[in-house]
């Protein structure tokens, strides 16, 4: 496998390589460059001090010593046999020999400086352009680094981050490709696989979803026509059509006159959510009072408070009001909350309903009840389908489980939203928006939406 871990070790020894040896090589025509200033220095200390000797050549003692250690680390070796041969000559005391000697000295000195400082010229320019290479070479190193660390992890990566993006967001437009033989086509490799996964069984989770909506679907639509035949023939009956009956045999009917009507519910119920699964749960809107909407909810409702002994009271913190709805889905989510604080409230105790005006959410409706509250855990799974909020200090109530998922679905087709807040002990709150609304008078208010 060709490992990016060890390109990417080739490439980097190859650019410090590259780059210590021209700085080794920098460094070293340096240290020459500064040799040879310390050896033109050292001839002109020397040729200093041997013309201040008196023209006696009559020396303190350990002159000539100090001078030859002075001169010992004077390089090439005959430039220093000639400075050992003229401090010899000092030494004896023989002033033709060393005056001539010295004059071979000066003109020898003046020639190897003139050397030298051609030699330091070209030294100090080698140094110059050796550590400059040094410093391009790494800037390029670097930037194919860069090129290359781009090329062969940061854009795949980046292709394969947007890729989980888009599974994440449900959307599986993923072609699958041959990933590399590295370690970023073994992470492609992975997700390659968990992604055929992914879309295999999403494709089995639509077919088994479509199947139930069909089924839920179908066999509502065929529940349907029997009971209402079911339900028909009992309120003949009851009526007298078959003739007088018995007390017992009257309350039976009524049992189940009232069992068919929820059984009719149920269908319905069904019914509703198979279209809001398929996306065809279509709203006709008009423009309703909000006042008017809450007053006919209590009149439909006005049984069940009656014979649960709770009362209906309305607080209208949103005086001529118009919402724009469909009314009958609308309705029915506000029967559907205010029949579940009937349900859940103690006797002899009230459900209140508020229609409030905000500026930030527009119309909210709120049904508060003062049952034993939901707790904080249930209040996440409430508006799921099939859900019911049952325990000690909430018995199981009658029904499907249905209404709350059912009603969250209209209040969005709306562009809404809907909600609860409660806390155990203290009953519970449940509200919804209506995002457009005007005043009644359009004349003397401002239309808002």
């Amino acid at each position: 496998m060709k490992s990016i871990r060890s390109k990417l070790f080739l490439l980097m020894s190859l650019i410090f390589g590259i780059s210590l040896g021209l700085n080794l090589m920098a460094y070293m025509s340096f240290m020459e460059l500064k040799s040879l200033r310390m050896q033109v220095e050292l001839g002109n200390q020397m040729e200093l001090e041997l013309n201040q000797l008196p023209s006696d050549l009559k020396l303190t003692p350990g002159t000539i010593e100090k001078l030859k250690a002075k001169a010992a680390p004077m390089k090439p070796t005959l430039r220093l046999a000639g400075m050992e041969l003229l401090l010899e000559k000092a030494d004896k005391r023989h002033r033709r020999s060393f005056q001539k000697h010295f004059k071979t000295f000066r003109t020898n000195e003046t020639e190897f400086r003139r050397y030298t400082l051609n030699q330091m010229n070209y030294l100090e320019k080698k140094v110059l352009f050796l550590t400059g290479l040094g410093v391009v070479g790494l800037l390029i190193g670097f930037a194919f680094l860069h090129s290359f660390i781009k090329v062969l992890v940061i854009k795949p990566i980046e292709s394969l981050s947007s890729k989980m993006l888009d599974f994440l967001h449900n959307r599986y437009t993923y072609q699958f490709g041959v990933p590399r033989n590295d370690e970023i086509g073994n992470l492609h490799s992975s997700f390659n696989s968990l992604a055929q996964r992914v879309i295999t069984h999403t494709d089995e989770l639509k077919s088994l979803d479509q199947a139930k909506s069909d089924f839920l679907s179908i066999a509502s639509h065929e529940l349907r026509t029997p009971l209402t035949s079911i339900k028909g023939s009992l309120s003949l009956m009851r009526g007298g059509m078959a003739g007088d009956m018995n007390e017992v045999a009257s309350e039976l009917l009524g049992i189940a006159e009232m069992e068919s009507d929820r059984l009719i519910r149920l269908i319905n119920d069904l019914l509703d959510l198979a279209k809001i699964e398929a996306g065809k749960l279509p709203l006709t809107t008009v423009w309703v009072s909000a006042s008017d909407l809450v007053q006919t909810t209590f009149k439909s409702l006005q049984g069940l408070s009656q014979s649960a002994g709770v009362d209906l009271v309305f607080e209208n913190h949103a005086e001529n009001v118009q919402v724009e709805i469909d009314q009958d889905r609308i309705q029915q989510v506000l029967t559907n909350l205010m029949s579940n604080a009937i349900k859940f409230s103690p006797k002899g105790d009230c459900v209140i309903a508020r229609v409030i005006l905000s500026d930030q959410e527009g119309i909210r409706f709120e049904v508060k009840d003062h049952g034993k509250g939901i707790d904080p855990e249930d209040q996440k799974l409430i508006f799921q389908k099939f859900r019911q909020v049952t325990g000690p200090n909430n018995p199981l109530v009658k029904g499907t489980g249905l209404g709350l998922a059912i009603a969250k679905a209209i209040v969005e087709e709306h562009q809404g939203e809907i909600g609860l807040t409660s806390k155990p002990g203290e009953g519970s709150t449940f509200f919804f928006t209506i995002k457009k609304w005007r005043f009644k008078s359009a004349e003397n208010h401002a239309e808002a939406s």
